[in-house]
C-alpha cells in the first residue's frame, strides 16, 4: 500500500449514503488493474468498550452479504482519492453528530504505521477539521535489546487507554506506535 497518500476533500469518489443517520455509506473505487470494487464505510452503533463516546470506523470492500472486510489488502489505482472519500464520509458523519468521536483500529503494526503516516503527511489538512489523538489500549511487550537485558518487558505506560494528542511532525518508534486513532470534529467546522 502506498505511503504517499494526500487527502484532498475536493477529489473524492461519489458517496452513497446507505443509512439515514450517515453511519453507513459506500462508494466504488478503481483498483490498479482497472477493476472496480465497492467500498463500504461503517460507523459502529455502540461505543468502544474502553473509550466512551468513541465509535469504531470500519472501511473496506463489501462482500455478497453486505459485510465489510476491513482486513483486505487492495491495490487502489488512486489511494489518495480512496482515503479522501473515507475522510469525507467521516467528516459528514461527525458534522451531523458533533458529540461523538470516531476511532480507527490499526489492526496490525503495518496498518497502524500506515494510518500514522497518513495523519502526519496530511496533518495541516486534517487538523483543520479534526482533533486527532492516538491510543495504545493494550499492553505491549517490548523487545529486549540484548539477551543480558534484565529490564522488565512490559511497558507500564501502555496499560491504560489514554488518548494522547498527535502533534505535527511527531516521531514515534515502532514499539510505541499507537494502535488506535481517534478523530473529533473541531468546534465550528463546516463541511467543505
Amino acid at each position: 500500500m502506498a505511503l504517499n497518500i494526500k487527502i484532498n476533500l475536493g477529489d473524492c469518489y461519489e458517496l452513497e449514503d446507505v443509512s439515514n443517520d450517515l453511519s453507513s455509506s459506500k462508494f466504488v473505487t478503481t483498483l490498479s488493474d482497472d477493476s472496480e470494487v465497492e467500498i463500504g464505510v461503517l460507523i459502529g452503533n455502540t461505543s468502544h468498550t474502553l473509550l466512551t463516546e468513541v465509535y469504531n470506523l470500519a472501511f473496506g470492500p463489501v462482500d455478497k452479504n453486505n459485510a465489510i472486510n476491513d482486513t483486505a489488502k487492495l491495490t487502489h489505482k488512486d489511494h489518495s482519492k480512496t482515503f479522501s472519500t473515507i475522510v469525507l464520509a467521516s467528516l459528514t458523519f461527525l458534522s451531523a453528530n458533533p458529540d461523538k468521536y470516531l476511532g480507527i483500529d490499526g489492526s496490525n503494526n503495518a496498518r497502524a504505521y500506515l494510518y500514522f503516516r497518513i495523519i502526519q503527511n496530511n496533518y495541516d489538512q486534517l487538523s483543520q477539521y479534526f482533533e486527532i489523538s492516538g491510543v495504545n489500549y493494550y499492553v505491549r511487550i517490548l523487545r529486549k535489546t540484548k539477551d543480558t537485558d534484565s529490564s522488565h518487558p512490559v511497558d507500564s505506560n501502555d496499560m491504560e487507554a489514554i488518548p494522547r494528542p498527535i502533534q505535527k511532525g511527531e516521531k514515534i518508534s515502532s514499539d510505541k506506535m499507537y494502535n488506535y486513532f481517534i478523530f473529533k470534529l473541531k468546534e465550528g467546522v463546516q463541511l467543505p
